[in-house]
């Protein structure tokens, strides 16, 4: 996955799971814990492409 659009519509997703498995188990929960683990590494997915994209368009000192 590399569309910048889909991260964010699979971060949004997988945001709102987390929110319901927040309220269904509680934030202690290992279910809540690993599915934090999924939505960082979506957020830190999305901000890998736009900080590529960024340095592709800055020209060089």
């Amino acid at each position: 996955m590399s569309e910048p659009l889909q991260i964010k519509d699979r971060i949004e997703r997988d945001r709102q799971k987390l929110r319901r498995l927040a309220e269904n188990h509680g934030m202690q929960d290992y279910k809540v814990l690993e599915q934090s683990m999924v939505l960082d590494e979506l957020i830190n997915e999305y901000y890998r492409f736009q900080y590529k994209h960024m340095m592709k368009r800055q020209p060089i000192a």
